[in-house]
């Protein structure tokens, strides 16, 4: 069994983010907000000891920026994106104003209108794998999008997360991902 640590960041805002808007696969930038929130998040990562070798992200250029601007902060390049870190899609209801709706009332409405939570999950599950197969024994920082890693790391820990905040940090092992099937959820 390998030693690495994933550790998962939800991308900075974007101005669909500030409007309740639903992203999915939509290649929507960041704002000023959020390219602010990625520098902070890399400075309090940097401020924190640890030490990362290798840095990843979605190819969506918001997960893209993020990473790079928190890699200035820790000193790391990009090392690559991965197709499947992409953002859950949410079909034809990319771009619905979600605003007044509960996290359970946006949640049911993703699974009505997007890819299905299973095939998030088992897409979650093997790219985490992959990348902890493409970097044995490493600390790899991972920048992707909410819905993806909160329903990944829910299925990986039998858990049920809040919706997470732009620039939220979650660590993973590789033994919990290795462990996680993409079909049953965890006692």
């Amino acid at each position: 069994m390998t030693d690495t640590t994933l550790t998962l960041i939800r991308h900075g805002q974007t101005d669909w983010n500030l409007q309740g808007r639903l992203q999915g696969r939509s290649d929507i930038p960041l704002n000023e907000t959020g390219r602010e929130q990625a520098r902070e998040v890399g400075r309090e990562l940097a401020a924190s000891g640890r030490h990362w070798d290798a840095l990843v992200s979605s190819p969506l250029q918001r997960a893209r920026e993020t990473a790079e601007l928190i890699g200035e902060q820790i000193g790391l390049t990009l090392s690559g994106t991965y197709e499947d870190l992409v953002e859950r899609s949410f079909g034809d209801a990319e771009g619905y104003d979600c605003t007044g709706k509960s996290d359970e009332q946006r949640h049911a409405f993703m699974e009505e209108h997007g890819e299905t939570t299973e095939d998030v999950i088992r897409r979650g599950i093997a790219v985490l794998q992959r990348i902890v197969a493409d970097y044995p024994d490493q600390d790899v920082m991972v920048v992707a999008h909410g819905t993806i890693i909160r329903l990944t790391v829910d299925r990986i820990r039998g858990t049920k997360l809040h919706s997470l905040a732009n620039g939220e940090v979650l660590d993973v092992t590789a033994a919990e991902v290795c462990a996680a099937s993409a079909s049953e959820p965890r006692p």
